[in-house]
């Protein structure tokens, strides 16, 4: 799934109204429970964004400083959703989004590793180990895993001159939590394999995928 960042969505100015509600920050599993937030306060040009030359105003997506992957520490995933009818509805998309962006990028790396371990001369033909045996995929075993693992570390609502709601929300996935439940999985198909060359790949993915990761976030500034 592509990744849905708006990291700067530039506003005409002359009758343009900027309202930003914002959520404190939280922690929790991938089941978000919505914050008590009092109504959102409008305002009109507001003083703490960066103008532009002819007056028009840019505004930040929330929650992306915990957007970026923490190479050694961490996944993060992140997820927008727009023009909802209520708060709820707002972060709990939002949520889906953010668990589905992480989820879409662990799922390649388990791929990519499995290739990569699978071509190994240094690995025995009897430890060799192909996505297509294993039950469900790395679709499956991704999918399973962030799901257990996903925290949420920031939720944020702002709502528009319309009055719909935007929720922002980023989860993390620590990367032992990542690799433990990979294990575990592997474990319950009963898949014979040589642990350490095997985690060895998915360490390089892993921090393969945080540089592009990066590279990708920082070039959409």
């Amino acid at each position: 799934m592509k990744r849905n960042f708006f990291l700067k969505s530039v506003l005409l100015s002359g009758g343009i109204f900027a309202t930003l509600l914002l959520a404190s920050c939280g922690s929790g599993k991938s089941t978000v429970s919505v914050p008590q937030t009092p109504a959102p306060v409008q305002t009109q040009n507001d003083p703490t964004q960066p103008k532009m030359p002819v007056g028009e105003q840019v505004l930040l997506t929330f929650c992306m400083d915990e957007a970026y992957d923490m190479p050694g520490e961490y996944m993060a995933g992140l997820g927008i959703a727009e023009d909802r009818p209520d708060r709820s509805r707002a972060i709990l998309d939002a949520n889906r989004v953010a668990i589905a962006d992480i989820a879409s990028r662990y799922v390649g790396i388990i791929k990519n590793a499995i290739e990569d371990y699978s071509k190994d001369v240094n690995v025995p033909s009897s430890k060799k180990m192909y996505e297509s045996s294993l039950e469900g995929g790395a679709q499956a075993i991704g999918t399973k895993v962030i799901d257990k693992y996903a925290q949420v570390v920031c939720r944020k609502l702002s709502q528009s001159a319309t009055g719909g709601y935007v929720g922002y929300v980023a989860v993390h996935v620590l990367l032992d939590d990542a690799k433990k439940g990979l294990a575990e999985e592997l474990e319950v198909r009963k898949v014979d394999y040589d642990k350490q060359k095997f985690f060895e790949k998915i360490d390089a993915q892993l921090e393969e995928g945080a540089k592009k990761q990066k590279e990708e976030m920082d070039a959409m500034k």
